[in-house]
C-alpha cells in the first residue's frame, strides 16, 4: 500500500503553514512545528521521522550552518531531507547549501515555486529509495541479500549491547539442493529457493525479524529480541511449513521431499563480544544438524549467551 510522502514545516508563522498547506494540497500529508520543543518530539521518534523537513532559518537563527551539518551526519535524521526557508539573502543560501540543506526557499515564498521544488526533491528520494531497494534485495528470491544482512545484525547487535537485549540467529540450509538442481534443472531449483524464501518470511513474523539469502541454498533469519525457546518455536514452524509445501525431491537421500537443516544461535551480547560470533554459532550448529542426518535443527549457545544463563 502506497503511503503519502511525510512533510514537516517548522515555522512559527500560521500564514506560511497555511500557504505551504494550499500549495501541496492532498499530494503529502503535512505535520507542522510551531516550536522548537514540538519539532523534538517529532524527530525523537524514528517511526515518525519525516520525508522533508522545511525548515524555517528563524528556528535556528546564527546557527544555520552548524544545524545543516549536525543535521546531515546525524544517522537519526540524515535520511530526512532538508529544506531551509529564510530572507532574500545570498550569504544564507550558499551558507545553507553548503552545509547540506537540499535546497533553499526564500521569503516571500513563491506558492507554484515552492510547490515544484518540493515535488522535484520527493521524485529524488523515491528514486533513491528505488536503487537502495534494489542494492540490499536479492533478486531472485526478492527478500534482504547478504550485504543488508550484514549491515542489519551488525545495527541489531550493538543496539542489544547498548539496551541489554538479545539475538537470535536462524541459518538454514535445503538438504541435497545439488541433487534437486541436477534432477530437475536449475529453473525449478530457482522456483524451489522462491519457494523456501516465502515460507521463511511467513514464519518470522514480526516486524523487526530479517530473513535474508546468505548466499547459494543458504538462508538466514535474524530475531531481535527474542528468548531462547522462543527462537525454537520459528525454527519448528519453519520445519512444518516446508513439510506443508510437499515439495518432491528425487535427488535428496534424507527424504522424497523437500527438507531443511537449520543451525540455531542466540546471544545476549556485551561489550567485548561481536556479532561473528553468533555466526559462527549457527554454522557449527547448522553443520552438526547436517552431520546428525539433515531434515532437523541444532542449537548452538554462544558465550554471551552461557555468561547470561550461568549469571541467573
Amino acid at each position: 500500500m502506497k503511503t503519502e510522502p511525510i512533510i514537516m514545516i517548522a515555522d512559527e508563522t500560521l500564514s506560511v503553514q497555511a500557504q505551504l498547506g494550499e500549495a501541496l494540497g492532498k499530494r503529502v500529508s503535512l505535520v507542522s512545528a510551531m516550536n522548537q520543543e514540538q519539532l523534538d518530539y517529532w524527530l525523537d521518534e524514528p517511526a515518525r521521522q519525516p520525508d522533508i523537513l522545511l525548515l524555517d532559518q528563524g528556528f535556528v537563527g546564527q546557527q544555520l550552518g552548524r544545524f545543516c551539518k549536525n543535521w546531515t551526519s546525524d544517522p537519526s535524521t540524515r535520511n530526512t531531507s532538508l529544506i531551509v526557508m529564510g530572507a532574500d539573502d545570498d550569504e544564507l543560501e550558499v551558507s545553507a547549501l553548503a552545509s547540506g540543506a537540499v535546497d533553499y526557499l526564500r521569503k516571500p515564498l513563491n506558492s507554484n515555486l515552492c510547490r515544484l521544488r518540493i515535488e522535484r526533491q520527493l521524485a529524488v528520494r523515491s528514486e533513491m529509495k528505488r536503487l537502495e531497494a534494489l542494492s540490499v534485495t536479492d533478486g531472485l528470491t526478492q527478500i534482504a541479500n547478504r550485504r543488508y544482512f550484514d549491515s542489519f545484525l551488525t545495527a541489531e547487535w550493538r543496539r542489544s549491547v547498548r539496551e541489554g537485549g538479545s539475538v537470535g540467529l536462524i541459518m538454514i540450509d535445503i538438504d541435497h539442493f545439488k541433487g534437486y538442481n541436477d534432477h530437475y534443472g536449475h529453473l525449478e531449483g530457482d522456483k524451489c529457493l522462491q519457494m523456501v524464501a516465502k515460507v521463511l518470511k511467513e514464519q518470522a513474523q514480526r516486524p523487526r525479524d530479517l530473513v535474508a539469502r546468505f548466499g547459494g541454498e543458504e538462508f538466514a533469519v535474524v530475531l531481535p529480541s527474542v528468548h531462547f525457546e522462543g527462537m525454537k518455536v520459528v525454527a519448528e514452524r519453519i520445519q512444518n511449513a516446508i513439510a506443508e509445501l510437499k515439495l518432491p525431491n528425487a535427488g535428496s537421500d534424507t527424504s522424497s521431499m523437500l527438507t531443511v537443516s537449520m543451525g540455531l544461535s542466540w546471544a545476549e551480547p556485551g561489550p567485548m563480544d561481536t556479532e561473528v560470533t553468533l555466526i559462527e554459532a549457527a554454522d557449527e550448529a547448522l553443520y552438526a544438524a547436517k552431520a546428525g542426518g539433515r531434515h532437523r535443527y541444532s542449537e548452538t549457545v554462544d558465550l554471551a549467551a552461557i555468561r547470561s544463563l550461568m549469571a541467573n
